[in-house]
């Protein structure tokens, strides 16, 4: 019986389709690759009142933590140069009845608590939710037609309620119901920010009802010069999860 030869280009797919099966993987997929874990961080969510404002409550020992990665923001800035110093964030989570409170953890050496001339800024951290609830708006501060909410501590004591609708568009909301505390550990800065789940402001995200809500994270350290669009971010959202 006569063999045909088959083209190179063929004999190498045939070669590849077989180790491929044999495998138990797919095209696209090296053998023993893992699924990216999902970004969710699990709110340990509360039936009774308890006051989570302070990040040494008792409670927090009870919500589960997540590890956070950080990545350098988007320049938008061009005479702002350099890379942000925080690599990622612990977060924690607690929701009761009336309130959300979500627990911030990071490393950072220097306590900048207060603004010193032009060269001094303050550290600060961050956390933003679509106003819409929905996971196709822009992490990169929302848009014009899709804005986001951002609960913003600065570590002179002041928390702000913010809007975006993309860069250079932040503005207070109309209602300041934010609340923050922050304190000083060994390693660096542990900061609680929590709201009524339901609030007065029109142009804020509301919380009741909700079972997920996609949230993004930013940490800003002043001694490393960070301040505006200079900051350590998550490129895309994360899911909080009640």
């Amino acid at each position: 019986m006569r063999h045909r030869r088959l083209p190179g280009a063929l004999v190498t797919a045939t070669l590849l389709l077989g180790t491929l099966a044999g495998t138990g993987s797919h095209p696209g997929t090296a053998a023993g690759e893992q699924k990216a874990a999902p970004k969710v961080v699990r709110a340990l969510t509360l039936r009774d009142r308890v006051d989570a404002a302070s990040p040494e409550a008792l409670v927090w020992k009870r919500a589960p933590v997540v590890r956070v990665p950080l990545q350098p923001a988007a320049q938008v800035h061009p005479v702002i140069l350099g890379a942000p110093s925080t690599m990622s964030l612990a977060v924690r989570a607690i929701r009761t009845p009336e309130s959300l409170y979500v627990q911030l953890r990071w490393d950072d050496p220097n306590a900048d608590v207060s603004i010193n001339g032009t060269g001094g800024f303050l550290d600060r951290v961050a956390v933003q939710f679509p106003i819409n609830l929905k996971p196709t708006t822009t992490p990169f501060m929302g848009d014009p037609s899709a804005r986001v909410s951002i609960w913003h501590w600065r570590a002179d004591g002041k928390p702000e309620s913010l809007i975006a609708a993309g860069f250079g568009s932040l503005t207070p909301a109309s209602v300041q119901d934010v609340r923050a505390t922050g304190v000083r550990t060994p390693r660096g800065w542990e900061v609680v920010i929590t709201r009524p789940l339901r609030t007065t402001s029109e142009d804020s995200v509301r919380l009741d009802g909700v079972r997920e809500i996609p949230v993004a994270f930013a940490v800003w350290n002043g001694s490393n010069q960070e301040r505006d669009g200079f900051k350590a971010v998550t490129l895309e959202w994360w899911r909080l999860r009640f």
